[in-house]
């Protein structure tokens, strides 16, 4: 199985096949051998708007953890928050602490 972004979705995941020196009779061809590409390419839609919402989902995990940690941390008696522009950007982009 091949690793997605770093992770191992074993057993369903993600195989990889390896065809060399083959030969695929005429009347086995999809769509007579011009449309296969078409047909490929409409199955992997899916796949990437799943990839793309792993993604989304791994970077809201990531903005979590470093609010958080501007608000717990503290550094010469204020959050680190506090030390930044964090708090007015955060509040102007309606970001907060879980």
């Amino acid at each position: 199985m091949l690793p997605v972004f770093g992770y191992d979705d074993a057993p369903h995941g993600h195989g990889e096949v390896l065809l060399d020196n083959v030969r695929v009779p005429a009347e086995n061809l999809l769509l007579g051998g011009v449309g296969g590409f078409e047909i490929a390419q409409g199955r992997l839609g899916p796949g990437r708007i799943h990839h793309c919402m792993r993604t989304l989902g791994a970077a809201e995990l990531a903005l979590e953890l470093m609010v958080k940690r501007l608000m717990s941390r503290v550094a010469f008696g204020k959050t680190i928050a506090e030390h930044s522009l964090w708090n007015s950007e955060s509040q102007r982009r309606g970001v907060t602490s879980k």
